[in-house]
């Protein structure tokens, strides 16, 4: 698989292998659209049938352009929250607010110069959101989507569930207009998955988000003995805290 990075819990520092097992497993491909679409192909080849797709592009169910604080995809997939907004950027430019929430938008209403779609013409923009909330349709243990334009402004991204974080998952400052593919399996099954922006003006786009069942990845053996996990951390919260 063309990933960049891909990073499971270590379950031998805690002797505790079948908690390992159960741990989130976060794989991001290297940069650029070949790279990306090539990680795309793989999750898709590796999920089950029934996994659905959102691409964003049912103008008749969005309405391109405008802000909502939740968006719900049109094909069930789940729906998009933006939990904390962001402040003092292009979000609160022309007719935008940073504090109207997320919207789907197109090249012609972006006032974002490096997201953009990976098909079709719409994709769903942050609006630089400090947090953005993935609610997933209940009964699926994996998702992927492509991602525009992270880390291009001073920002630094981390991803989290109920009970387990990956921080800072690109490790540095990106140049404007990256493209990733990044997927989440949680053998637990998926929850509210969150994106998190240390910085309150830099955003990014999604688009092509599958929610899917794909079989444990087969390298989760070697997670659990610590030969893999690059420049990622994943911290699991103690079960007594939930």
């Amino acid at each position: 698989m063309n990933t960049l990075q891909t990073v499971g819990a270590i379950g031998v520092l805690f002797g505790a292998c079948n908690w390992a097992s159960a741990a989130p497993i976060l794989s991001i491909s290297s940069q650029g659209a070949t790279a990306a679409a090539s990680a795309e192909q793989d999750f898709l080849d590796a999920a089950h049938s029934g996994y659905l797709t959102e691409t964003f592009d049912n103008n008749s169910f969005y309405t391109v352009g405008n802000q909502a604080g939740t968006i719900t995809s049109s094909v069930g997939v789940g729906s998009f929250t933006s939990a904390v907004p962001g402040s003092g950027g292009l979000c609160d430019s022309g007719p935008y607010n940073c504090n109207g929430g997320l919207a789907v938008l197109n090249a012609g209403t972006s006032p974002f110069s490096g997201r953009y779609s990976v098909s079709g013409d719409n994709w769903l923009d942050s609006m630089d959101a400090r947090q953005m909330v993935i609610s997933p349709a209940a009964g699926f243990n994996a998702m992927g989507f492509y991602m525009t334009d992270p880390n291009d402004a001073g920002g630094r991204l981390s991803i989290g569930g109920f009970d387990f974080s990956f921080n800072d998952i690109f490790g540095s400052a990106l140049g404007n207009g990256r493209v990733f593919y990044v997927s989440l399996y949680d053998a637990a099954g998926l929850g509210d998955v969150s994106i998190f922006s240390n910085n309150p003006d830099d955003g990014y786009g999604i688009d092509n988000i599958t929610v899917a069942n794909v079989t444990e990845p087969g390298t989760l053996a070697l997670f659990a003995l610590g030969l893999l996990g690059i420049g990622l951390s994943l911290s699991r919260k103690s079960k007594r805290n939930r």
